[in-house]
């Protein structure tokens, strides 16, 4: 019996821990009933760093309840087929059928040129920025946190970026 609660205990700690990744569309739609950023994670199958970020950064519990509090998390497979109504323009990848390895033309309008790619969108759906590259728990922590509100405006320049990274107190680490 005892094991038996152990277990409910260890599948309710990982269900929870699990971000709630939706389409793009439906991320959109969402945005029109509660505006809330987006963060758009696109990846490829044959990616072993996208792999990685979800095993090691996207899985730690506090950093997938913040993601899923303040965005609508999106998973993009940017060589996919997934059909994307984005600011009026139809994105598809047409090319798909030709070469297994095409690009999904919103990845092209997103300018992904690596996976994993993070695009973090305002909530209204605009671009806010790309941040290309793998990227551990406390990368990833800082990124989220500082593009969740409005910090990010006032982060430009280097000397600022550098400054905030090094004075950053981690609280989704645990």
């Amino acid at each position: 019996m005892k094991w038996i609660a152990v277990l409910m205990i260890l599948f309710s700690t990982t269900a929870i821990a699990q971000v709630e990744w939706m389409s793009m569309n439906e991320a959109l739609e969402a945005q029109k009933k509660e505006p809330r950023k987006i963060l758009l994670k696109a990846y490829t199958p044959w990616c072993t760093n996208c792999k990685w970020m979800d095993d090691n950064a996207f899985a730690k519990a506090k950093l997938a309840q913040f993601i899923n509090e303040n965005y609508y998390p999106v998973k993009f497979d940017a060589e996919g087929t997934e059909i994307i109504n984005y600011k009026g323009v139809t994105y598809s990848n047409p090319m798909k059928k030709r070469d297994e390895r095409s690009q999904h033309e919103f990845a092209g309008l997103l300018r992904i040129f690596e996976y994993p790619t993070l695009v973090f969108f305002d909530e209204k759906g605009r671009i806010i920025n790309p941040v290309p590259g793998k990227m551990g728990p406390k990368k990833l922590e800082i990124y989220i946190t500082m593009l969740s509100g409005d910090i990010y405006k006032s982060i430009n320049t280097g000397k600022r970026w550098a400054d905030y990274q090094a004075n950053f107190e981690y609280k989704l680490q645990g």
